[in-house]
């Protein structure tokens, strides 16, 4: 008896020792997507890999400054859902990886160093229709300077916002900087910001804000779920750019993150993607969307080597018209 209870005893210990050994493999994913977003795509991904996902949220400028803070440690294994340019022009954080899947991309998208394209998103208006007529809203960016908007426009804050940087540099590109820069300063002049361009859609849907420049999903969101909210595309010029994602410099999972980057590029992926208001990059997704065809709006080529290379210059000038808003 005495030797059965050792043996026990001793397959007990072994049980105990072994078990990190079978913990569930995680990986670390530092995301500024839409809650819709993630609570599709990263169920999918958990259940196609066994791959647990550890999920830290923030705006891409917090999560930016977050991965500074931790540089040279093993913490996150991807960063998920940001701008092209936010990538660009933070390359020492990434590591370039070129996904198995990046071989199913649509012409129009392309890897840009450690940018991996998931998804296509186009700047929009939205307007709260029980605030505004419709011969009341605004058509163009020029428009939304218009002082009859004082205080009525939400829009996220560059410095901390991918999509809101974007809408700050698309102006700027359409326009050129000398009259784009004084088409920004009206409408900042006319603008209440927020730390998150994701809070854009709600406030514009909830009724504080008659108008709110964010992403078009966010927006479709509420709409398709019969709040007053209508989207308006610019007519003077939006743009279609890339939501990307990169393997960090430091990895503690690289290869979980690799099969995240990847099984984004899936077609399982892309699908989820389309029926929550993104447009997918892969060319053979026939898509279900809400959302207006491209060929129907005047879309410009957002440069996002240009964009990357001046963040700091256009900001560091954001930050002096902030100082100085009327």
């Amino acid at each position: 008896m005495k030797r059965l209870g050792r043996i026990a005893a001793a397959l007990a210990l072994g049980a105990v020792l072994a078990a990190p050994a079978m913990a569930q493999e995680k990986v670390t994913i530092y995301s500024a997507a839409p809650q819709d977003l993630i609570d599709n795509v990263v169920p999918a991904f958990e259940k196609a890999t066994k791959i647990k996902v550890e999920l830290v949220k923030g705006g891409s400028g917090d999560l930016i400054n977050r991965l500074k803070a931790e540089a040279g440690r093993k913490t996150a294994d991807v960063l998920f859902s940001v701008s092209t340019d936010v990538v660009v022009a933070n390359g020492k954080l990434f590591t370039k990886y070129t996904p198995e899947n990046v071989k199913f991309l649509a012409d129009a998208f392309k890897v840009n160093d450690a940018a991996v394209p998931f998804t296509a998103v186009a700047t929009a208006f939205g307007v709260n229709t029980k605030l505004l007529t419709p011969a009341q809203y605004p058509k163009t960016w020029i428009d939304l300077g218009n002082p009859m908007y004082k205080g009525k426009i939400s829009a996220g804050r560059p410095d901390k916002s991918g999509s809101a940087y974007i809408q700050l540099a698309l102006v700027l590109q359409i326009f050129g900087e000398e009259k784009g820069w004084e088409i920004y300063t009206k409408i900042l002049d006319n603008t209440v910001l927020s730390n998150s361009s994701g809070a854009v859609s709600k406030f514009v849907n909830d009724g504080e804000a008659f108008i709110g420049l964010s992403n078009e999903d966010t927006l479709l969101r509420y709409k398709v779920g019969g709040g007053p909210v209508e989207l308006l595309y610019p007519a003077d010029g939006t743009s279609a750019i890339a939501d990307v994602m990169a393997l960090t410099a430091n990895p503690n999972n690289a290869e979980g993150g690799k099969a995240f980057i990847n099984f984004m590029l899936s077609k399982e992926a892309q699908e989820i993607l389309d029926s929550v208001g993104r447009r997918p990059v892969r060319g053979d997704i026939a898509t279900k969307s809400a959302l207006t065809p491209l060929s129907k709006l005047k879309v410009v080529k957002y440069d996002d080597d240009w964009a990357g290379a001046n963040r700091t210059r256009i900001l560091a000038k954001w930050n002096d018209l902030l100082l100085n808003k009327k």
